[in-house]
């Protein structure tokens, strides 16, 4: 089974039935580490981007409301 679609069945068994995807898992993911640390290098490194615009890209995308309804709706 892909991961996608184990995804979406656990997300049917919450109780709001958001939308997860492995990539909203890994956006949740990195907004809670740049949350957490405030540090894009330590994110970048953890997520294993090659360069710094990519890391920032998915920081930056998001203002402060919408990063934290994503980390709250994998929470």
């Amino acid at each position: 089974m892909d991961l996608n679609r184990v995804m979406h069945y656990v997300s049917n068994l919450l109780p709001f039935q958001p939308v997860i995807t492995s990539h909203s898992f890994r956006i949740g993911y990195i907004s809670q580490l740049w949350k957490d640390t405030k540090d894009i290098e330590f994110v970048r490194e953890t997520i294993g981007h090659p360069s710094l615009n990519s890391t920032s890209g998915y920081v930056n995308q998001m203002g402060d409301e919408e990063r934290q309804n994503r980390i709250s709706s994998i929470e």
